[in-house]
């Protein structure tokens, strides 16, 4: 039997840094987990000849991200993971692909009396920003971003009915609930000027519009029929918006709350809305995509 060798690739994963820019007094940190992956017809034979002559090992490339992290700016990290994959390629030009995933964790400068601090900060709750990248040497970039782990809640305004309902249904149609996720949201780019974008800009507009379509006017909201039509009306604001982005693709797990029923116990108490339980068990996932429709060309 003839066998050979198939799609491959190896890295390093997990490689964690910090870089911090202290070009002034005011300090800003760069606490990014990286993972890299390389690939090259050439590693074939890694498999079939034991030969290691067209390796470069994981703990060299672990080291050269520490390495370009000083090198190149760190700012905004899509650019930089882009320089980081160029500078492999152009180093070694038998390696005919570099992907990465670069994740950076959330920290938050300190209020010191009302006044932010130079150089102390805090674990923030605006989840975690990442960005994946495909570089491949004959000059394909294929390049997404986004953030995961942003939990966000509404306590009214939220419904979920019309749906099927069997003689397995044990869920009650609602226009009234505690609506609650996780949000994952990844943003594909459709045309790359990796010196002209400004990818900073737009992730931060994309954090801020998904927390302002979702929360609605602060004073009365905007109600929701469902988390599917809510990520929707939130992608399509947003590729509106930005003609570099060409899809967005969200992930968002129900955080369940469900209404405590007095009337199992001994009281005459009522509850309205106002006393939930949870668990961390079974739970819905919505997954879903919106894309710019292609377009026919006769």
């Amino acid at each position: 039997m003839q066998v050979e060798v198939g799609p491959n690739r190896y890295g390093k994963q997990n490689v964690r840094l910090l870089r911090v820019i202290r070009d002034t007094p005011r300090h800003e940190p760069y606490a990014l987990t990286c993972s890299i992956l390389l690939e090259s017809k050439d590693f074939a034979v890694n498999y079939t000849n034991a030969d290691n002559s067209s390796l470069l090992p994981t703990e060299t490339q672990k080291n050269t991200l520490y390495v370009l992290a000083k090198k190149y700016p760190i700012e905004p990290i899509e650019r930089w993971g882009v320089y980081v994959a160029k500078d492999i390629m152009g180093r070694f030009p038998h390696i005919e692909a570099v992907n990465l995933n670069i994740c950076r964790q959330p920290w938050a400068r300190a209020i010191i009396d009302g006044k932010e601090h130079n150089h102390v900060f805090l674990e923030s709750n605006t989840g975690t920003q990442f960005t994946n990248i495909r570089a491949q040497s004959n000059g394909d970039i294929v390049l997404s971003a986004g953030f995961e782990d942003l939990k966000i809640m509404k306590t009214t305004q939220s419904g979920f009915e019309g749906f099927i309902q069997d003689e397995y249904t044990t869920l009650k149609p609602t226009r009234e609930r505690v609506m609650a996720t996780k949000i994952f949201c990844e943003y594909t780019f459709n045309q790359l000027d990796i010196e002209g974008v400004d990818f900073s800009g737009i992730y931060k507009d994309v954090q801020k519009t998904i927390i302002e379509k979702f929360s609605g006017d602060p004073e009365s909201g905007v109600y929701s029929p469902s988390v599917q039509q809510t990520l929707h009306d939130v992608a399509k604001a947003l590729l509106e918006r930005h003609p570099i982005l060409e899809k967005m693709t969200f992930k968002l797990p129900n955080i369940h709350y469900y209404l405590v029923n007095f009337k199992d116990f001994k009281t005459d108490l009522e509850n309205k809305n106002e006393v939930f339980f949870t668990f961390d068990g079974a739970r819905g996932q919505i997954e879903g995509t919106i894309q710019r429709k292609a377009t026919s060309k006769l």
